[in-house]
């Protein structure tokens, strides 16, 4: 087997590169500039008022991209927007303490029969945080703004679930008298309940807001409907809300407001938690865990998170060797094998700690389609990694997953010193892949941990760090080689996995039937590799036809073992692309102070303050 220790030491070695370099990695937050020293704490004087209940945190990842419901994509935008928005379903904690799904903005709502018309009836009274009232009139045209082309959103093909009307407007009826809000599908949507409980759905006042999202940093015009509105936006500092009396349920909230402290410097937040000036973080590096649990019994949580940690590719790169050009289609070949050669077994369990399991695909543990509670343990899905932790026979100082990975690039022609027999291969002529991550939780020892077993095998990473809103604007402009992602559920359902990467996605970094986007590295044979006729199972088929078509399929289909079928077919149509490489299914380690009561923490990573309790 790999020898562990060596790797770990290597680890160390090259742990100062991390601030150096640009590469890849989301997590769950984004981040603007620089962030705070390690020694920097915030101060705890953001109290709405002396005395006041109040809820400090850090999310990690700093300060996110984008504020506004529509155009925030990260969990740590999300977790922060959930508290100054609401939609019209929500969660609340049952008797046993379990998050379920609840009427929020709408009181009650009706399905059809045929599952094609959502009646939603709103509440009496619904108030802004200005105390301008709600109208059904005003969700609607928020819900036509998230969904317009002129916005852009990333979540923006969410709202394709619903009929449209002959002029282009959402097929949606609306009486303000009545308080109704009628929505038409074209087809039965399993998850549209939980779509209503998604942030993209969560009406904004569109006539304070604008298509860059500039009004979601600014008090004044950050008016939402949910339990909180916002009293500070600082970069890199601090969030800060107060409690909203114009909340539908104010009486129930208890909390008189929240401070999102913001930050990329693990040793900040947690130094901020041990002194008391926070009562809940995210964002722990692994090597603290034995210490915390034994400080602070029953505080460190790894919370069950329907999510996959992965390794992405640009498929514009060209991978191919000086000595000999691949085509597309070989070089899919070799992204599956560069992400195949990473021990997923070690990296949970001496790297990231956290009670992960090594990922078998795409889709993570527990996730449903329609049929199945848990897809990774249903029949008729894919296992892409076998043998991630088991000897190769043939030199046990190698995988079975390595040594499959070693012969594929041999195969593709790639020059190569040494052989697998005598565990001294190392390939000569691999082109160096540019790297990006931003630098929370354990991104950094994950991706010095890939680094490193990439570089046993002579092939070069150039590690580069970024702010997370940094690299994902890089990403969303195409401009990056390889990078670490994670994506965690927005909604238990296989279709929230497979639309990350249909065409229209922007979120589709990849660029898997994308243009090319910003990026000017390409070769003459990947110029088009994203829009043209390479996908598919007989590779000859453009993306749309591949796999677009087949998610359509899975979001239309009503009989739940074909669409089953039909969501396996398409993570099996991912994963021959070589563009993904999942390593694990995640955790989220977090720790709460335990004077904090009634925090609604969800399986998307979510933490929703609305009605807990500071005692």
């Amino acid at each position: 087997m790999k020898r562990t220790i060596a790797i770990l030491l290597a680890l160390v070695m090259v742990l100062g590169l991390c601030a150096c370099g640009n590469s890849a990695a989301p997590a769950a937050a984004p981040a603007a500039t620089e962030a705070p020293a390690a020694t920097e704490a915030p101060a705890a004087t953001e109290a709405p008022a002396s005395g006041a209940k109040v809820a400090s945190m850090f999310l990690g990842g700093g300060t996110p991209l984008s504020m506004d419901p529509a155009l925030n994509s990260a969990s740590t935008g999300s977790n922060i927007i959930r508290s100054a928005f609401a939609g019209l379903a929500g969660f609340q904690l049952n008797e046993s303490g379990e998050a379920v799904m609840a009427p929020e903005l709408a009181e009650s709502w009706e399905i059809s029969e045929d599952g094609l018309t959502y009646s939603f009836k709103l509440r009496e009274n619904l108030k802004w945080s200005d105390g301008s009232d709600c109208t059904a009139t005003q969700i609607k045209a928020s819900w036509e703004r998230a969904a317009s082309p002129e916005l852009g959103a990333d979540y923006g093909f969410l709202f394709d679930v619903i009929a449209r009307k002959d002029d282009g407007s959402l097929d949606i009826d609306v009486d303000d008298a009545a308080r109704t809000f009628v929505v038409h599908l074209p087809q039965p949507c399993a998850y549209f309940l939980d779509l209503c409980a998604f942030v993209p759905f969560y009406p904004v006042r569109v006539d304070l807001a604008d298509n860059e999202g500039i009004w979601a940093t600014n008090p004044d015009t950050y008016i939402g409907l949910g339990a909180f509105k916002m009293t500070k936006y600082a970069v890199d500092d601090v969030i800060t809300f107060e409690r909203n009396p114009y909340y539908w349920n104010a009486d129930a909230v208890k909390l008189d407001g929240l401070n999102f402290y913001l930050s990329e410097d693990n040793t900040a937040i947690l130094t901020a938690y041990e002194n008391n000036t926070v009562d809940y973080i995210q964002s722990i590096s692994s090597s603290e865990f034995d210490r915390l649990n034994e400080a602070y019994p029953g505080e460190l949580a790894f919370w069950p998170t329907q999510g996959t940690y992965y390794i992405l590719f640009n498929v514009y790169k060209d991978m191919s060797p000086a000595s000999k050009q691949l085509s597309v289609q070989e070089q899919s070949l070799a992204r599956f094998a560069l992400g195949q050669l990473v021990n997923r077994y070690e990296v949970v369990t001496y790297v990231t700690k956290g009670g992960e399991n090594p990922a078998t695909g795409f889709y993570p543990d527990s996730l449903a389609d329609g049929l199945n509670d848990n897809v990774r343990a249903a029949d008729g899905y894919g296992v892409w990694y076998t043998g991630t932790n088991e000897p190769s026979e043939l030199n046990a100082d190698y995988t079975v997953d390595q040594v499959e990975a070693l012969q594929t690039l041999i195969d593709l022609g790639y020059p190569h010193t040494g052989s697998i027999e005598g565990g001294d291969i190392k390939f000569t002529d691999f082109p160096t892949i540019e790297f990006a991550f931003n630098n929370s939780g354990n991104n950094a020892l994950i991706i010095q941990y890939v680094q490193e077993t990439w570089n046993k095998f002579g092939i070069t990473g150039l590690v580069n760090q970024e702010a997370w809103a940094t690299l994902q604007t890089k990403l969303k402009a195409g401009d990056a080689e390889a990078a670490r992602m994670g994506w965690i559920a927005d909604f238990n359902d296989v279709v929230n996995f497979l639309e990350i990467f249909i065409s229209a996605s922007g979120n589709n970094y990849p660029r898997l039937g994308r243009p090319i986007g910003d990026y000017t590295r390409n070769s003459e044979v990947t110029k088009d590799a994203g829009m043209g006729a390479y996908w598919g199972p007989n590779g000859d088929q453009t993306w749309a036809d591949a796999y677009d078509a087949l998610v359509e399929e899975v979001k239309a289909a009503t009989d739940p073992a074909e669409r089953a079928k039909l969501a396996a077919e398409a993570e099996q149509v991912l994963m021959a692309t070589g563009s993904v490489a999942p390593l694990y299914y995640y955790t989220t380690p977090q720790m709460l102070k335990p004077n904090m009561k009634d925090v609604i923490r969800l399986a998307t990573g979510d933490v929703i303050w609305t009605y807990a309790d500071k005692q």
